[in-house]
C-alpha cells in the first residue's frame, strides 16, 4: 500500500492552486509545476526502454546522488529534471528506485526548489528557491531510524536570490535533504530539509559524496576545488560543517568524486596481487567532468583534521596520473557510489548522463575495477542487467567471418533496435578490420532544426541559462547570444520565473531533437537536420586489429570505433580474444571494447528494420556472436515495495 503521506504528495494540486502566485513558473500539465502537478508532457515515446529516463516528459541531465540504501535494500537513483516550482528556473531532483538493478519505478520529484514538499501544504524554502543543482549521496552511521545504522544523507547545491535570500552572495548555498518517514516508507517519496539549513553559505555547486580520513573526519569537494568537513558523524548529520580550503592537488571541475581504488578487474587479479605486494598501488580515483568525463589515479593523504591533504602522482605510476577520458561519447556529469554485491561484497558503480535522443537518459550503471596489468580503469554493466534479456534472436559459436561473407545476425522486425549484441573475436595472427554494424535500411533525411522555432523545445545539452527580464525581444536577444558564442549550437528561450513574463535563454553544446511546448522559442544557428528518435541509418562499430609488434611487449594498443567516435584500448599480450558488446535501446548504443576499458555513447537511428552484421576485411573467427531482445524495466512502485530484498 502507497503510505497515506504519499498519497497526500501524488494528489493533484486542486486544493492547492490558492498557493500559487502569479508569477509564471514551469509549466507542466495543469499549470505551473508544483508537489503534485509535476508532468512536463506525455512521457517521451520511440525512447530508450531498458535505461532510466525521465518519465514524466521532462528533460534531463546529470545523475544525482545515486546510492543504496542499506536500512531498506533499495537502490535510489536521482537526477536532474528539468522543472521547477516558482519563482525558480529549476531544474531540480527527479526520482528513481529498485531493488535488483533491473526493475525500476519512476516516483514523484524528490526534492523541490524553494519548497519542502514532505509535508501539505509544502513549506517554503526561501534559500534554494531558484534551483536544485547537481548534489551527491553519502551513507552515514547514525542517519538510519534507529540513530546507529548507517542511513542515506542528501547534500545538495541550492541556487539562491539576494531577494529573498539576503545572505546569498554567491548565488549557491549547500544543503542537506533527509528521508521524511525513514522507517515507514521503504521507498523514501518523501524528502525533508532539517531546519539547520543550509550548511554552507556562499559556496559553489556539485558537492561530491563524502569520504572518511583515517581520523574519523567527514570531508567533500565542490566544483571549485574548495575542501569541507564535518568533525564526526554526528555533526554531519547535525549540518555542522567548516571551511577547510581550497585544494590545488584537485582541478578545478564539475561534479566531482574521490573514491578509493576499485577492486580488480576479472581475470587480471593476479597482476593486481602482485602490484600490491611488490610496490605501491595508487590509492585513490579523482573524477572529475570538464568537456567530458576524466579520471586519474594517484596516492591521497588525507592530513590532519582541518588540514588540507595532498593528492600526487603514485611513484611507478605516474601515467596513470594522466587525465584520462572516461567515454569518447555523449556521456557527461557521472556519479559514483559504492554499492553491494549478491555475494555480500561491495563494488564501485558509476552512472553518467546519456546526451541522446529525445531528451537524454542515464547510462548503465557500470562496475568500476582496476586492470593493474593494461594499467587501465575498466567499466563495465553490472552482472545484473542479463535478467533483462529475452530468448537470444541469434546465437551461434565458431563462426567464421570471410571478407566476401558477412555474417547476419537475423533479427525480427523491431527487436534489433532494443537489444544486446555480444561478439567474441577469436584474435587473427594477421591484421583484420571487424566490424558489427547496425544497418536501419537506409540513409536518413532526419528532424529539421531551423533558426527560429516558436511553440518548440530543443530539450538538453544547457551549458549556459540566462534570466531575461520580460521583455517581447527577449528571444530574439537569446538567438544573439548562441550567434556571438562560438560554443553555442542551438537556443531556447523559454518563459518561466519572475516577474510574470521573463524567462530564460538556454544556451546548448549540440542541437538536440525539437518537440512542441507552447512556451518555448528555439533555433540552431543554421537550418539543419537531426537524426531523432524512429530515424533510419547505419553505425558502425569496429575494431582495428593489428598484432602485437613482438611476444615480449607487455600491452599494445587497438585502435576502436563506433558511428563517428574513435579511441584506443590498451592489450595484454597473450589476449586470445577481444569481445564487443552492444546495448541498442531505440534512439542510442551504449558500446563497450574488451571488457569496458574502452566505453561509448553513441546516438543512433535505430528503426523498426534495423538488421545486425558482422563483417571483417580478413577472415576471422568469432569464438560466439550472440543477439538478445531486451526487456523494458519498468514497473510501478507498489511492484517494487512488493519485491523481495535482493542486497544485505
Amino acid at each position: 500500500m502507497t503510505p497515506p503521506a504519499t498519497q497526500k504528495r501524488m494528489a493533484t494540486v486542486a486544493g492547492l492552486a490558492a498557493l500559487v502566485t502569479t508569477a509564471v513558473a514551469s509549466q507542466c500539465l495543469n499549470g505551473p509545476c508544483y508537489p503534485g502537478n509535476e508532468y512536463c508532457a506525455a512521457p517521451f515515446q520511440n525512447a530508450p526502454m531498458y535505461h532510466l529516463m525521465d518519465q514524466h516528459g521532462c528533460a534531463e541531465n546529470d545523475p544525482n546522488g545515486p546510492v543504496f540504501d542499506p536500512v531498506h535494500g533499495v537502490i535510489h537513483h536521482f537526477y536532474q529534471i528539468h522543472l521547477a516550482a516558482e519563482p525558480g528556473h529549476g531544474p531540480d531532483y527527479g526520482h528513481f528506485a529498485s531493488k535488483d538493478f533491473v526493475h525500476w519505478a519512476a516516483l514523484p520529484v524528490a526534492i523541490w526548489n524553494g519548497l519542502d514538499s514532505s509535508v501539505t501544504p509544502p513549506k517554503v524554502t526561501k534559500y534554494d528557491n531558484e534551483a536544485i543543482f547537481t548534489g551527491s549521496a553519502t551513507v552515514i552511521p547514525g542517519a538510519a531510524p534507529d540513530g546507529k545504522s548507517p542511513g542515506i544523507v542528501n547534500v545538495y547545491p541550492g541556487l539562491c536570490n539576494k531577494n529573498d535570500w539576503p545572505a546569498c552572495g554567491t548565488g549557491t548555498l549547500l544543503a542537506i535533504a533527509v528521508a521524511a518517514d525513514y522507517a515507514g516508507d521503504e521507498l523514501l517519496i518523501n524528502w525533508t530539509k532539517p531546519s539547520f539549513n543550509p550548511i554552507v553559505q556562499n559556496t559553489q555547486r556539485d558537492p561530491s559524496s563524502a569520504w572518511k580520513t583515517p581520523s574519523g573526519e567527514w570531508r567533500f569537494r565542490t566544483f571549485d576545488s574548495m575542501i569541507y568537513g564535518a568533525a564526526s558523524d554526528e555533526d554531519f548529520l547535525a549540518g555542522k560543517f567548516y571551511t577547510i580550503g581550497k585544494n590545488p592537488d584537485f582541478r578545478q571541475c564539475e561534479c566531482p568524486s574521490v573514491y578509493p581504488l576499485p577492486a580488480a578487474s576479472a581475470g587480471f587479479e593476479e597482476a593486481y596481487t602482485h602490484a600490491q605486494a611488490t610496490g605501491e598501488l595508487p590509492t585513490t580515483v579523482h573524477k572529475t567532468s570538464c568537456g567530458g568525463d576524466w579520471w586519474q589515479l594517484g596516492t591521497y593523504v588525507a592530513g590532519a583534521p582541518k588540514q588540507l591533504g595532498s593528492f600526487n602522482a603514485t611513484p611507478g605510476w605516474e601515467d596513470m596520473f594522466v587525465q584520462r577520458k572516461i567515454d569518447q561519447g555523449g556521456f557527461y556529469a557521472s556519479k559514483d557510489n559504492e554499492y553491494p554485491t549478491k555475494a555480500g561484497g561491495s563494488r564501485r558503480i558509476n552512472w553518467g548522463w546519456a546526451q541522446v535522443p529525445p531528451a537524454s537518459a542515464q547510462t548503465l550503471p557500470r562496475e568500476i575495477t582496476f586492470n593493474a596489468a593494461a594499467r587501465v580503469l575498466q567499466q563495465y554493466p553490472i552482472e545484473e542487467l542479463e535478467a533483462l534479456r529475452a530468448t537470444p534472436f541469434y546465437s551461434s559459436n565458431n563462426v567464421v567471418v570471410k571478407p566476401s561473407a558477412p555474417v547476419k545476425m537475423a533479427a525480427p522486425s523491431g527487436v534489433a533496435k532494443q537489444s544486446e549484441v555480444l561478439v567474441t573475436v577469436q584474435l587473427p595472427d594477421t591484421a583484420a578490420n571487424v566490424e558489427v554494424t547496425f544497418n536501419g535500411g537506409g540513409s536518413s533525411n532526419g528532424t529539421p532544426v531551423s533558426t527560429w522555432q516558436p511553440g518548440t523545445d530543443l530539450p538538453g545539452h544547457d551549458y549556459n541559462i540566462t534570466h531575461y527580464p520580460a521583455s517581447p525581444n527577449s528571444a530574439r536577444q537569446c538567438q544573439a547570444a548562441c550567434d556571438k558564442d562560438d560554443k553555442c549550437k542551438a537556443w531556447v528561450y523559454v518563459v518561466r520565473g519572475t516577474p510574470a513574463g521573463s524567462g530564460d535563454c538556454c544556451l546548448k553544446d549540440a542541437i538536440p531533437c525539437p518537440r512542441k511546448l507552447n512556451t518555448c522559442t528555439s533555433g540552431s544557428k543554421t537550418n539543419t537536420t537531426v537524426q531523432c528518435n524512429g530515424g533510419s541509418g547505419t553505425t558502425v562499430c569496429s575494431i582495428n586489429y593489428v598484432p602485437p609488434p613482438s611476444a615480449d611487449t607487455p600491452t599494445y594498443n587497438v585502435s576502436v570505433a563506433c558511428g563517428e567516435l574513435k579511441d584506443t584500448v590498451t592489450m595484454v599480450t597473450g589476449e586470445k580474444t577481444f569481445e564487443i558488446r552492444l546495448f541498442a535501446d531505440n534512439t542510442f548504443i551504449e558500446a563497450y571494447f574488451q571488457q569496458g576499458r574502452v566505453a561509448m555513447v553513441v546516438p543512433a537511428g535505430l528503426p523498426d528494420a534495423t538488421e545486425v552484421t558482422v563483417s571483417a576485411s580478413a577472415t576471422v573467427n568469432l569464438a560466439s556472436a550472440v543477439g538478445y531482445p531486451m526487456n523494458s524495466i519498468w514497473v510501478s512502485p507498489d511492484d517494487v515495495r512488493k519485491a523481495p530484498r535482493v542486497y544485505g
